[in-house]
């Protein structure tokens, strides 16, 4: 085993595609190690700090200690946190989640150039970036993916590849849907119809067995206490994120057009005011201070790119249905779909986490078709794109230009 992942090191290191797009990985790592970056704060870190080191110092259960989210993040957050480098360990998981990107697209699409350009692209995303600069569940939960589905894409590891996807949902829920791409791969790939089953069995007993086992300090508390955990983490989720029209149009509009709209109505309190220990006077106060809306619109958000991601998804889409895309096309193309389940709970940066490597690997199959990117011209327009973000989020990351702006209309 030793020896297989060393020659994959090696034979990588000798790919100068490759080298480049390592090089880009670890300049945005160098640049947010060495400058105070001033992009926007996600407090969330806290919850998932302070858990993690109950986990690990107290042995606290997961279930006592934010049940809305499965564990496994929030241990990895807390050991890194006594061990004193945990920041620069998910800054070398933006690092890691872009290779594997790279590595991905090279074996499904072929083009050396277009992997570049996804996976630096990626690396300089700066909404990837910044959740990667913050202790959050998203960042390990997307690179245990991606190495699942290297594993089953481009190794064809089954069994890997589902302890891998197991673990990548325990570290958060959001990344559960990917499991349709999972199924698809498994019973569209060669091999009789019974072989398939057994694969597919093999990837789910191996995904369950992953997810279980990090729920084992729950047991401390009772075997019940594993089925509790689950059905009042189920509850919030369905209760937090909810469909909402409003939330999932922002959400969309944010990774199209880098732009939310929202409208401000008021707002109603209501006071529970005690008479006697027996009886309570209900009094309700509306109040409207004003009716207007407000527009927040991404400047160094995201990054180029994510113009192009909802159109290069319809646009595989419709080779898809045409038949004019390979099964590799429709498995890229299932992904971008599954991904924007992660987008529709609302405009939350790092909710788009998870959908981005997806998103961009839609981007890399529409390029690939359009463009000889191997050409010349080609290389023009891979290096132009590349140069062109780099600069934007230098200045995004120095503060030359706004992450995002908000724009108050009466």
């Amino acid at each position: 085993m030793r020896s297989y992942v060393l020659g994959i090191v090696a034979s990588s290191l000798r790919d100068r595609w490759f080298l480049a797009a390592l090089l880009a990985c670890l300049s945005v790592l160098l640049t947010c190690l060495s400058t105070p970056v001033l992009l926007p704060y996600y407090g969330d870190e806290e919850v998932y700090v302070g858990c993690g080191l109950d986990y690990v110092v107290n042995l606290t259960a997961p279930y006592a200690c934010n049940f809305e989210h499965p564990p496994l993040g929030k241990y990895l957050i807390g050991f890194l946190e006594l061990l004193g480098f945990s920041r620069v360990v998910f800054l070398l998981l933006l690092a890691s989640s872009s290779i594997l990107t790279f590595l991905i697209v090279r074996n499904l699409v072929g083009s050396d150039s277009t992997a570049f350009l996804t996976a630096s692209f990626l690396a300089l995303d700066t909404v990837f970036v910044n959740a990667h600069r913050h202790l959050l569940l998203d960042p390990p939960a997307v690179f245990l993916l991606l190495l699942s589905l290297y594993l089953m894409l481009v190794r064809g590891h089954p069994l890997l590849s589902g302890l891998f996807f197991g673990l990548s949902v325990a570290c958060k829920l959001s990344v559960l849907p990917y499991s349709l791409v999972f199924a698809h791969v498994i019973l569209t790939g060669s091999g009789a119809r019974r072989a398939s089953l057994r694969r597919l069995m093999l990837f789910v007993i191996a995904a369950l067995s992953a997810y279980l086992i990090t729920y084992a300090a729950d047991l401390s508390l009772g075997f019940h206490s594993v089925i509790q955990h689950h059905v009042e983490m189920i509850a919030y989720m369905s209760w937090r994120h909810g469909f909402s029209l409003p939330m999932a149009v922002n959400g969309l509009l944010r990774l199209v057009g880098k732009v939310e709209v929202w409208r401000y109505g008021g707002e109603l309190s209501i006071y529970l005011n005690p008479v006697n220990v027996s009886f309570f006077t209900l009094a309700n106060s509306t109040f409207t201070p004003g009716t207007g809306s407000y527009v927040i619109v991404g400047i160094g958000l995201g990054s180029l790119l994510w113009y192009v991601t909802l159109p290069s998804l319809l646009i595989n889409t419709y080779w898809a249905l045409t038949g004019r895309l390979s099964s590799v096309g429709d498995v890229v193309t299932l992904a971008g779909w599954v991904s924007l389940a992660t987008v529709l709970p609302g405009p939350i940066d790092w909710y788009y986490v998870n959908a981005l490597p997806a998103l961009y690997l839609n981007v890399a199959l529409t390029v690939s078709r359009l463009v000889r990117d191997e050409s010349r011209s080609g290389l023009a327009v891979v290096a132009s794109l590349t140069l062109a973000q780099a600069l934007v989020t230098l200045l995004t990351l120095f503060s030359v230009i706004p992450f995002e702006v908000t724009l108050f209309t009466r």
